[in-house]
């Protein structure tokens, strides 16, 4: 659980080195962190509601970072609203995290000699496929999962990378594995939600 947004994260670099479906990345990345929040007893959502519990710090600073995002909010906020809400640099800094611990690489390229662009490349390709086995384990499962299963794979069908990971006629069982999981998912329910909105 630790882990979740940098995960989800890892999962949606394309080879190229571009994040895919960036906008969308966002908000899956927004609902985990409501995820590891509320795990971590600092939030509930309460009638559709964020409402904050315990303002300490939780010892993560891009969680810490969400966690002021809501406490400062004017009203509890909606964690559709809250889910979708821009927030600038959000998957940026998760990058920048994965490439100070040396899991990715950061290069910034020039384009056509007038704009710039950063690609992310995995260097620890291990830390990479263990992500990627987990969730493969997930969804060739046939028997129940746990909680914390349940809102990785959710998560990710919830933002749509699934049609990425499992593309084609071939994933399509695992396509639908994930949906049936993600079913049971309350968040994975307010992400999907939030992804229907306008980007």
């Amino acid at each position: 659980m630790q882990t979740l947004g940098d995960d989800i994260v890892l999962l949606a670099l394309g080879r190229e080195g571009r994040v895919r479906q960036p906008e969308y990345l966002r908000k899956i990345v927004s609902g985990s962190e409501l995820v590891r929040l509320a795990a971590a007893r600092r939030v509930a959502i309460v009638r559709k509601r964020i409402v904050v519990l315990d303002a300490t710090s939780t010892g993560d600073p891009l969680l810490d970072a969400a966690l002021v995002d809501i406490r400062t909010s004017r009203h509890a906020p909606r964690s559709v609203k809250w889910v979708a809400r821009r927030r600038p640099h959000l998957i940026e800094s998760y990058l920048a995290r994965l490439s100070e611990v040396g899991v990715l690489r950061a290069e910034r390229r020039s384009v056509l000699g007038l704009l710039s662009e950063t690609k992310w490349f995995v260097v620890d390709t291990a830390r990479a496929a263990d992500a990627r086995a987990r969730l493969d384990a997930i969804v060739q499962s046939t028997g129940p999962v746990d909680a914390s299963q349940t809102t990785f794979a959710g998560l990710v069908w919830a933002g749509y990378l699934h049609f990425w990971l499992y593309p084609g006629r071939e994933g399509r069982p695992d396509r639908k594995r994930l949906r049936q999981i993600a079913r049971r998912d309350h968040v994975a329910r307010i992400v999907r939600a939030a992804s229907k909105r306008e980007p």
